[in-house]
């Protein structure tokens, strides 16, 4: 890596990236300052990234502002200069937001999406795309181990699940929480992963250094267990798609088959996962749970007797919340009472509450938010928190315009990668091209049930990477050939 800093030692911008490709995923979501009827807070990285864009803009000035000149970055401005539109929208005419938490929204989005032009501006020579690649490879090594530790070490968790937990409590997985590690939530460090999954995916192909080969192979490997302990469901079929088509695309048929069988052998071993994909499309496991013992969990857990006693209602009254969230204990309990275990959330129960969540309150809130301003929609906020998918959030808050503006940001990059792709020869620039862009793929399956977008962490490096893809097939051909 010292190579490679060597080498980028004058590019400040490139130094600035590389810090943030480090910071994000690792710090936890502390918060520093609270923000009045919203639990998002200001946290440190948001006054780190102010102060690489200053530093962007500074340097953009002096040279002319060269970003306006380039198509990509123009759709952006142009998507939030619409999504400003539909901020004074709401504001005025359907009134139906609260002022500063829209005007937080509509900065969350610019502050996403001004790393783009950072990255973008950064990439001067193939050098700095491979210091980034190194960066975020060691950086995900400290994702895993993290994720493990809290797996199976109880090391601690920082949420953002709720209002209580986004306070920066120190808190532990109970037996049914999914793994977070430095991630607000499972969902997050999914959708993170299977970004890190597709790049892996793409430098795989392109390095010759068989040693490098092994090693990004491992960081693969333990990057799908990691993804297989969060069981979410959409990012491993999103990963699945991401990695069918990036395979496909660089002509390693040989390798399709056996990395979807070692994806789904880790799947069909983890009990949760198959569980809640049995429940999700109704196949019974008995049969099959009768003869492998997969899906039964070894629970020590000690019965205590209780000395007064419990009456049968009393034991329904003491229902724990069905969802799998952190629990607040200091130090896992191997102990329970008879009247606790009577009673657990179980996967078919999550399983259904996650669906009918989505599909009875909040897909059909943001359709009705849609009607009434099809055009603008009804602002940033306007349809809460979650709407677990970007793609109904971004017509109820942007409306047709944002939607359609949001969209042609992605036609215009794809249109660059098809013309890259075909003149550009089988190498390392070929395949990190490749990889970037089934990135995208990867976020856009994500969206349909989670929204990705908005996921800071992953929004931040997400835009990031979309820079780097940009700046990366800009670059003169005698520089990418370095």
């Amino acid at each position: 890596m010292v190579k490679h800093l060597k080498s980028v030692k004058t590019n400040w911008l490139s130094l600035a990236v590389i810090l943030l490709l480090v910071f994000i995923p690792l710090y936890p979501k502390f918060p520093l300052i609270n923000l009045p009827g919203t639990y998002v807070a200001i946290r440190i990285e948001d006054f780190l990234i102010l102060s690489v864009v200053l530093l962007w803009l500074g340097l953009e000035i002096k040279r002319g502002l060269p970003v306006l000149r380039d198509r990509v970055s123009q759709l952006i401005l142009l998507y939030l200069g619409i999504g400003g539109l539909s901020l004074l929208s709401a504001l005025f005419i359907t009134q139906n937001i609260v002022p500063h938490i829209a005007l937080l929204h509509w900065l969350r989005r610019i502050e996403y999406m001004s790393l783009f032009f950072v990255a973008f501006a950064s990439v001067k020579e193939l050098r700095n795309v491979k210091s980034y690649g190194l960066a975020l490879l060691i950086t995900t090594v400290g994702v895993i181990i993290y994720g493990l530790g809290q797996k199976f070490f109880a090391w601690p968790v920082v949420s953002t699940m709720n209002e209580e937990f986004s306070k920066g409590l120190l808190l532990q997985l109970t037996e049914w929480a999914r793994v977070n590690s430095t991630f607000a939530g499972h969902y997050d460090l999914a959708a993170y992963l299977v970004m890190i999954l597709a790049l892996t995916s793409g430098l795989m192909v392109g390095l010759k250094n068989k040693i490098g080969k092994v090693i990004i192979g491992l960081i693969g490997f333990f990057s799908l267990y990691l993804l297989v302990l969060t069981a979410s469901r959409v990012s491993f079929v999103a990963y699945l798609i991401t990695i069918t088509l990036i395979l496909l695309v660089l002509k390693k048929y040989r390798w399709l088959g056996p990395i979807l069988a070692l994806s789904l052998v880790l799947m069909f071993f983890s009990g949760d996962f198959a569980q809640r994909y049995a429940q999700t499309f109704n196949i019974d496991l008995s049969a099959l749970s009768s003869r492998i013992k997969l899906f039964e969990k070894k629970e020590e857990v000690k019965v205590v007797q209780v000395p007064i006693k419990v009456e049968p209602e009393e034991v329904v009254v003491q229902k724990p919340s069905p969802l799998p969230l952190p629990s607040y204990s200091p130090f896992p309990k191997k102990e329970a009472t008879a009247a606790a275990v009577v009673w657990k959330p179980t996967t078919e129960m999550a399983v259904k509450y996650s669906s009918g969540i989505r599909f009875h309150v909040e897909w059909p809130r943001s359709i009705r938010a849609f009607r009434k301003n099809p055009f603008l929609g009804t602002g940033y906020s306007s349809v809460t928190l979650a709407t677990d998918n970007d793609y109904l959030r971004t017509l109820a808050e942007t409306g047709l315009l944002g939607f359609i503006s949001f969209w042609l940001i992605f036609l215009e990059i794809g249109r660059r990668v098809v013309l890259f792709v075909q003149k550009e020869k089988p190498g390392f620039a070929k395949a990190i091209v490749i990889a970037l862009f089934g990135v995208a793929i990867g976020l856009f399956a994500n969206a349909i049930f989670i929204d990705v977008f908005e996921a800071s962490k992953v929004a931040l490096i997400f835009w990031m990477l979309m820079g780097i893809l940009v700046g990366l097939m800009k670059l003169e051909p005698a520089k990418i050939k370095l």
